[in-house]
């Protein structure tokens, strides 16, 4: 990305990454954004926002790289604020199930992989 005259130029891959819908895992949706507690709206909205901001931060940073690795400092679905926790996600984009779009989901580590 380039800065003329005050206006950001996309490369062609950022752009295509901009336009992508963004997708989340039920797993990436329950541990990044749900709250289990009946918090405000403007809870959730902020972890929606948060999320959604470091995944495209991610993806863009390496945006000829199918998957990207990012994580978010983040309370647990039960709200606790005593247990915040570190949450390793990844990002995704490119052609999934017959449809291009940014796909959030939760890390797969090497023994996952391997089960």
């Amino acid at each position: 990305m380039t800065n003329q005259h005050g206006a950001i130029a996309l490369t062609s891959a950022a752009a295509r990454i901009l336009s992508m819908p963004v997708v989340f895992t039920p797993e990436a949706w329950q541990q990044a954004v749900h709250l289990e507690s009946g918090t405000a709206i403007a809870d959730i909205g902020d972890r929606l926002s948060s999320t959604i901001k470091a995944a495209y931060k991610a993806a863009l940073s390496s945006p000829t790289t199918n998957v990207v690795e990012f994580g978010l400092h983040r309370l647990p679905p039960d709200g606790d604020p005593h247990k915040p926790l570190w949450l390793d996600l990844q990002v995704s984009h490119g052609e999934l199930s017959q449809a291009t779009q940014l796909l959030i989901s939760l890390k797969q580590h090497h023994d996952q992989l391997a089960a």
